[in-house]
């Protein structure tokens, strides 16, 4: 399936943030994913889809990642890789925190802590750390993700994929530059990810 063909439909036809605010039920369940904070950092960052509301999650839980395929989101595969520790590395650490909105249902990724107690002030749950970003690494292999925002519905997306972003602006989305980053390339997996 061709998840940035079926993303660029559902935003040329405005459905993406219409099924959110309509809450089309269509035979998927909804779920709010689990806290976000983990022990382990280190290891891949799972994206899944909500194809009701079109939000995108992004979790290092396998329980959670699980959890919601169960539930009907869609697994989209391993957005890139998180390090918490590195044998013989130091550097410093910057965490990206998840935030949830009870009042939309979206969930907002940062590593800005003062954005992070703003948000508070208006209703947002902060879930904890939920991956760490990868900037200030000492390599320079790492995959950025940058930030969109829609000023018409007020919807955040997220992507590493440069044609993905490129279409959200032409469209009206305001870039809102990188959100965090991730190295790459992904470490050796014991076997194929996969959602179940």
């Amino acid at each position: 399936m061709n998840t940035h063909r079926t993303h660029k439909k559902l935003f040329k036809n405005g459905l993406l943030f219409g099924a959110l605010l309509l809450g089309i039920g269509l035979s998927v369940k909804e779920a709010t994913p689990a806290k976000a904070v983990t022990a382990n950092f280190n290891g891949p960052v799972y994206r899944l889809y909500n194809p009701n509301s079109g939000e995108h999650v992004f979790t290092m839980g396998v329980a959670e990642k699980n959890n919601l395929v169960h539930l009907g989101w869609g697994y989209e595969g391993v957005l890139g890789t998180s390090y918490y520790t590195m044998p013989g590395q130091t550097y410093g650490k910057v965490p990206v925190y998840r935030l949830y909105s009870k009042n939309s249902g979206e969930h907002l990724y940062t590593i800005n802590t003062n954005e992070v107690n703003q948000l508070k002030n208006y209703g947002w749950v902060n879930e904890g750390i939920v991956f760490y970003d990868a900037t200030i690494l000492p390599w320079n292999q790492e995959t950025t993700v940058e930030r969109l925002y829609n000023p018409n519905s007020g919807q955040h997306f997220y992507t590493a994929n440069w044609d993905e972003r490129d279409y959200l602006k032409k469209i009206g989305w305001k870039d809102e530059g990188e959100a965090f980053s991730f190295t790459s390339p992904e470490p050796p997996h014991s076997g194929p990810l996969s959602p179940a």
